[in-house]
């Protein structure tokens, strides 16, 4: 039976965390990966999608 790996704990700070998250959010989009306006078409595409698919029903 293999064995259970451990979970890494967070040793990161809030502020650290963030400042991570940042830091790698402005790479991706100067790599041209993230970009702002496609993200929220995405998002408006599937939320539209799923509207549409439940027939208008909410839950």
């Amino acid at each position: 039976m293999p064995k259970k790996k451990k979970k890494k704990k967070n040793l990161e700070s809030q502020a650290e965390q963030s400042a991570r998250f940042q830091a790698e959010v402005e790479r991706l989009v100067a790599a041209g990966e993230l970009s702002h306006t496609e993200a929220d078409a995405a998002l408006d595409h599937l939320v539209r999608q799923g509207f549409v698919d439940d027939g208008g029903k909410k839950n």
